[in-house]
This record gives C-alpha cells, sequence and structure tokens, in this order.
C-alpha cells in the first residue's frame, strides 16, 4: 500500500517564495519601457485623463473671467489571468528538492512562460481596441490612420509592400515630433521612445541601408547583431510573438509597434504567485501552479504609432 505524499508547510513557503521572487527577476521585456502599476484591485483600473485646453488671451482691463469646466475621461484598462499548471508523478517525489526546485527546470519553464504571457497582453493592449468614457458609458478606442505607417510606404519613387525600412522608422518617429508627446524635454523627463520588431524586420532594416549606402550601415549592423539596441533615437526591443496576417500569396504583414514609454500602461492585480499541492485524486501526483492578472492599454492615441511591415510567410 502506498504512503500518501506530505508536503511540510516550511517547505512549501520556501518553494513558492523562492519561485515568486526568481520570477519577478525574469519579468517581460516591455516591463521597464511602459507606466506600470501593482496592487490594482476590482475588475477594470480606471486611469483618470485630462482633456488638453488652452488659456484666454486678458484683451483689457477688468475683463470678466471666463471659467470652464475640468473636462475628464478615464481610459479602462481590463485585466486578464493566465495560468501554468505543471504536474509530477509520486515516483519523482523523491527527486524533486522543494529548496532548490525554484531554480531548476520547472521553475524556469513557469518563469518564462508569465514572462511570455505578459508581453502578449502587453502588444495587445497597446495595439488593439481600448475603451474609454465614464463606467456605465464606455466606448471602444482604435488607432487613428494618422498614427499607421502603411505596409506600402515607401520614398524610392516605387510602389510595392516593404518590410521595415529608414523611410518607415522615420515616418513612425515623426508623429510623436509632429504629436508634441516626444522631445528633448520627454527625455529630460526619463521617457522613452522605443519599437518592438522580430529578427525579421531587423534584417530588412540592414539591407535597406545596405542597398541606399546609407552612412547608418554599421550602426544597423550591430543592433542585427544584438551588440546594441538603440538607433535613431529609438530602444528595439525582439520578439517573435507580434501579430500578423493570415498568409496570402505567401506573404504575411507583421504588425511592429512604436510608442512613448510613458504613453502606455502595464497594470498588475498580482505578479506570478505559485503554489504546490499534492493532489489525491491524480495519483498524489505534485502540482506546481502559477498565475497572473495583468493588463495593459494606451494612455492616449497620440503615443503609439503601428508601422506595418510584409514579409515572406
Amino acid at each position: 500500500m502506498s504512503v500518501a505524499i506530505t508536503i511540510p508547510q516550511s517547505a512549501r513557503n520556501m518553494f513558492q517564495d523562492g519561485m515568486e521572487q526568481m520570477a519577478q527577476q525574469m519579468q517581460s521585456r516591455f516591463r521597464a519601457y511602459a507606466d506600470v502599476k501593482t496592487g490594482c484591485t476590482g475588475k477594470s483600473q480606471a486611469h483618470r485623463k485630462i482633456q488638453e485646453t488652452e488659456m484666454n488671451d486678458s484683451t483689457g482691463r477688468l475683463q470678466k473671467t471666463v471659467g470652464e469646466e475640468l473636462l475628464l475621461e478615464h481610459r479602462y484598462l481590463f485585466p486578464k489571468k493566465a495560468y501554468k499548471a505543471t504536474l509530477l508523478d509520486e515516483d519523482d517525489a523523491g527527486d524533486l528538492d522543494l529548496s532548490v526546485a525554484p531554480t531548476g527546470e520547472v521553475g524556469q519553464q513557469h518563469r518564462m512562460a508569465a514572462g511570455r504571457k505578459v508581453d502578449d497582453i502587453f502588444l495587445a493592449g497597446i495595439i488593439g481596441q481600448n475603451w474609454e468614457g465614464i463606467e456605465d458609458n464606455m466606448q471602444p478606442v482604435a488607432l487613428p490612420n494618422t498614427q499607421v505607417v502603411a505596409v506600402g510606404y515607401r520614398r524610392d519613387g516605387l510602389t510595392g509592400n516593404t518590410g521595415l525600412t529608414l523611410a518607415k522608422l522615420i515616418r513612425g518617429k515623426g508623429r510623436f515630433g509632429k504629436n508634441e508627446v516626444y522631445g528633448q524635454e520627454q527625455k529630460t523627463a526619463g521617457a522613452k521612445l522605443c519599437m518592438a520588431v522580430s529578427q525579421d524586420e531587423l534584417d530588412n532594416l540592414l539591407y535597406d541601408v545596405e542597398q541606399t549606402g546609407s552612412a547608418d550601415y554599421n550602426k544597423v549592423k550591430a543592433l542585427v547583431d544584438g551588440e546594441v539596441d538603440y538607433f535613431m533615437g529609438i530602444n528595439f526591443m525582439r520578439t517573435e510573438r507580434l501579430p500578423t496576417t493570415a498568409p496570402s500569396g505567401g506573404k504575411i504583414t507583421r504588425t511592429c509597434p512604436m510608442w512613448v514609454s510613458n504613453g502606455v500602461h502595464l497594470d498588475f492585480w498580482y505578479d506570478i504567485k505559485t503554489s504546490i499541492d499534492v493532489l489525491p485524486t491524480q495519483s498524489q501526483a505534485i502540482q506546481i501552479y502559477s498565475r497572473l492578472k495583468v493588463g495593459a492599454c494606451r494612455k492616449d492615441e497620440d503615443r503609439v504609432a503601428l508601422v506595418y511591415c510584409e514579409q515572406d510567410g
């Protein structure tokens, strides 16, 4: 007759604390490039937004003061929940050292899965539909066409879709200057201009500067080789998790977002939490269960742009 497995509470606490501490060290690659809030509660997080206004001209002495009501809106952020459960057969229990397991393969698997999930939620939140207004009258908000660099945008006089080019980078970056949301003042305050791309887009960029004979070739090559992550005032983040269209004619279109770091929210109801339990109904299997609850959105549409890039499908 088999003996039921028991896990001392002190060992559970040691395992869970170790997992959560290490998970926080292996965070989403985008976390450092967003306005992060922790400890959120409730079914949604409302971020207050004060509408832009202008000053009135003084045209005479003892002029009557004209007051205006403060116009407020709220950007609503709805969290996503995700989990990862790993089951270990009771025969593996003898090999499971709970005090060091967080540093092993299972712990690494959970941490990496959590980081990827936060990446996915962040990208969906800044690219996709947002919600704005008041709680009983929320309206969907999409990025306007003025914040989009079309897949066929080019400055060489030719026609046809392209991958990532210098022309597209200049066009996308220029939107933030025209919107007056990124410049020397914002940089001094700590804001960063960011862009998420895949390896395909970096390869496109290297080919483009090579073909045009640009003096930026060595800088782009260093970017492609992973030696630097900064070019043309933009902080680049590599990811292979960007959304694409379905293949058509052997081609896909990838959405590559650009954003100002102080223009997007990344909110945590709770960062990764981990528990370990024995499941008597599953042959005394040991379950390692991690979960998180996160949401993301734009603060406004002026500080996010989308660059569409065509690639082989």
